[in-house]
C-alpha cells in the first residue's frame, strides 16, 4: 500500500482541521477509511468528565462474523493500553472475548483490525481500522507503518478537541453564573467598546437611564456632564496605571444615581485586542436587594412574625410602623425584635440591617 505525499499531508491537515472543529471528524473518519482501503473504521471519541462517548463510523460491514465483540468490551480492553499504543485484535482480545456481540449491541469486528488508543484519559478515544484480511494487519506490513504515523496526528488532533470541549464547558458555566447576578456585569476595551454584557446589563443599558452603549458599541454615559469621567476611569484601568475607580453616575429620570465600580481585567487575552480589558459592575440603587422570607427561616429559622419585622426594619419603616402593618402591639414587636436578635447574633437595628443585607446578596 502506498500513498502520494499530497494525499497524506491533506489528510494530517484535516485531522487538526477536526481538533478545532468537531463537525469535520465525520469527513476525516471517510478519508481514513479510503486511506487505507479499510472495510469500516471506528473513531471514539470520549468524554472523560461526563463519561460519554459519541462513535464515528465510516464504511460497512455484512456480517461481523465470529470474531467480533461488543463496543464496550473494546473499550474495556482498549483503556489497559497505554496512549498512543497501537496494536492488531489478535493482540488485544482473548478467545474468550471474541464472538459475544449481541445483535444490536453494536458488534465490532476484530479478525483483521488495527486498535490505537489515542488519549491518556478514562475512558480514552480510540481508533478501529477493520482491514479485508487478515495480511494486511500481519507483520511490517504498509497499513501498519502508515497508523503509526498517523496515530501521533490523531492523538494531537483529539488533545486540542478535548481542551476545546472543557474550555466550552467553563465557559457556560461562567455565563450561567453572570447571568444570575442581580448586577450589571460589563466587559469593556479601553476605548470603552463593549465586549461582554450579562442580562442585567443589558437591561440596565437599554433603559438609558444613567448607562447606554452608542450607536459604535462603545459604552457612554446617558447625561453630558458624565461621559469624559466615566471614559477616563476606564482608560486609566487599561493603561500602565491599572487603576480601579468608582462614579456614580446621574439620571435623567430623577432616580439615584447607578454606581459604578471600574477595575482591570489582568490576562484576560494575552497579546489580544482584549488584553487590557476593564470589567464594570453596575449598581442600581432603586433596585436595591432584599432577602427572599424563606432565606431568613431558612439562615436563622424566623418565624412568619419575626420574619415580617426584620423585612420592615430593612426597609427603614420604624418598629411602630411595623407594628402597625403586623396589627400587633409595639411591645409585641419589640419582642419580635429581641428574638431576631437573638437568632442572628446581632445587637442592634443597624447590624441587623447590614447582615440583611449581606443575606439579600448571598440568597441571589
Amino acid at each position: 500500500m502506498s500513498i502520494a505525499l499530497q494525499r497524506f499531508s491533506k489528510l494530517i491537515a484535516a485531522i487538526y482541521t477536526a481538533g478545532d472543529d468537531p463537525g469535520r471528524w465525520n469527513s476525516v473518519v471517510h478519508e481514513i477509511t479510503d486511506t487505507f482501503g479499510a472495510v469500516q473504521t471506528l473513531l471514539v471519541i470520549a468524554e472523560p468528565a461526563t463519561g460519554q462517548v459519541s462513535v464515528i463510523s465510516a464504511g460497512h460491514l455484512e456480517k461481523p462474523g465470529g470474531n467480533a465483540v461488543q463496543l464496550s468490551t473494546l473499550t474495556e480492553r482498549v483503556n489497559a493500553l497505554p496512549a498512543g499504543a497501537t496494536v492488531t485484535g489478535d493482540d488485544l482480545l482473548t478467545p474468550q472475548d471474541k464472538g459475544m456481540a449481541a445483535p444490536g449491541r453494536h458488534p465490532v469486528a476484530t479478525a483483521n483490525c488495527f486498535v490505537a488508543r489515542l488519549t491518556e484519559e478514562v475512558p480514552a478515544s480510540w481508533l478501529c481500522l477493520t482491514m479485508r484480511d487478515h495480511r494486511a494487519i500481519t507483520g511490517d506490513s504498509a497499513a501498519r507503518t502508515l497508523l503509526g504515523v498517523l496515530v501521533p496526528h490523531l492523538c494531537g488532533a483529539l488533545r486540542t478537541h478535548s481542551k476545546l470541549v472543557e474550555l466550552s464547558r467553563d465557559r457556560a458555566f461562567a455565563l450561567a453564573t453572570l447571568e444570575k447576578a442581580k448586577y450589571g456585569i460589563m466587559i469593556v476595551t479601553g476605548d470603552s467598546a463593549m465586549v461582554f454584557a450579562n442580562a442585567m446589563a443589558e437591561q440596565i443599558t437599554r433603559q438609558a437611564d444613567g448607562i447606554t452603549v452608542d450607536a459604535s458599541g462603545r459604552l457612554r454615559a446617558s447625561l453630558s456632564s458624565a461621559p469624559a469621567p466615566l471614559c477616563a476611569l476606564i482608560r486609566q484601568a487599561a493603561g500602565p496605571e491599572r487603576s480601579s475607580g468608582n462614579i456614580a453616575l446621574p439620571r435623567p429620570s430623577g432616580g439615584r444615581p447607578l454606581i459604578v465600580r471600574v477595575t482591570p481585567l489582568d490576562g484576560i487575552s494575552k497579546g489580544g485586542p482584549w488584553e487590557r480589558a476593564v470589567l464594570l459592575l453596575v449598581v442600581d440603587p432603586e433596585h436595591d436587594p432584599q432577602p427572599e422570607p424563606t432565606a431568613l427561616h431558612d439562615l436563622y429559622g424566623l418565624t412568619d412574625a419575626e420574619t415580617m419585622v426584620a423585612m420592615g426594619v430593612l426597609r427603614g419603616d420604624g418598629l411602630p410602623a411595623v407594628a402597625d402593618q403586623l396589627s400587633v402591639s409595639l411591645f409585641t414587636a419589640r419582642t419580635h425584635l429581641q428574638h431576631i436578635f437573638a437568632k442572628t447574633r446581632t445587637h442592634r437595628q443597624a447590624e441587623l440591617v447590614r447582615l440583611l443585607l449581606t443575606s439579600a446578596i448571598s440568597a441571589q
